[in-house]
């Protein structure tokens, strides 16, 4: 199956070393869980999205820009933020 972890009573994980490495991951950095299909893929918010471009081929749709996706992935993050907000969460 992979690398695994443990979830803590308060809900938090530590991501193995070599998760960490491997997604060149430092103290501070931010990390985005985005839901597919078969599970979450975790990317590291530390990096331009231009470092994702291809890994959800897929799901592209013709004719569609790096831009295009940036623009799209703003668009559904300030949703959610705005959707917490408007449940009572911190929107952070």
């Amino acid at each position: 199956m992979g690398i695994e972890a443990r979830v803590s009573s308060k809900g938090q994980t530590t991501i193995p070393a070599e998760v960490r490495e491997r997604l060149g991951l430092q103290t501070g950095d931010r990390i985005a869980f985005i839901e597919m299909e078969q599970g979450f893929l975790i990317i590291p918010r530390n990096r331009p999205v231009e470092t994702l471009f291809g890994a959800l081929a897929e799901y592209a749709l013709p004719n569609t820009t790096i831009g295009d996706y940036d623009d799209a992935v703003g668009e559904g993050i300030s949703e959610h933020v705005e959707g917490s907000v408007k449940e009572g969460g911190s929107g952070a």
